[in-house]
């Protein structure tokens, strides 16, 4: 069992890496890492992350409106 501390540590990495200019991220693996992390539903910025992973997005300088997209929907 993770400790939720892993867990959010785990969550932070994910979405650093998708905002950050060197971050390549297998959507992929992302989801799927994310779907073991068990977090609550209302985990800032998740359904967000989940949004963008699900589209296929690797980063948020490759698809610079994605994150947007997100927020919006």
């Amino acid at each position: 069992m993770q400790s939720p501390a892993l867990r959010a540590a785990l969550f932070g990495g994910l979405r650093a890496s998708f905002h950050d200019v060197y971050g390549d991220l297998d959507p992929a693996a992302a989801l799927a890492l994310l779907d073991q992390l068990d977090l609550p539903a209302n985990t800032q910025h998740l359904a967000e992350l989940r949004h963008v992973l699900a589209a296929g997005h690797k980063n948020h300088y490759r698809s610079p409106g994605a994150w947007d997209d997100a927020v919006r929907s």
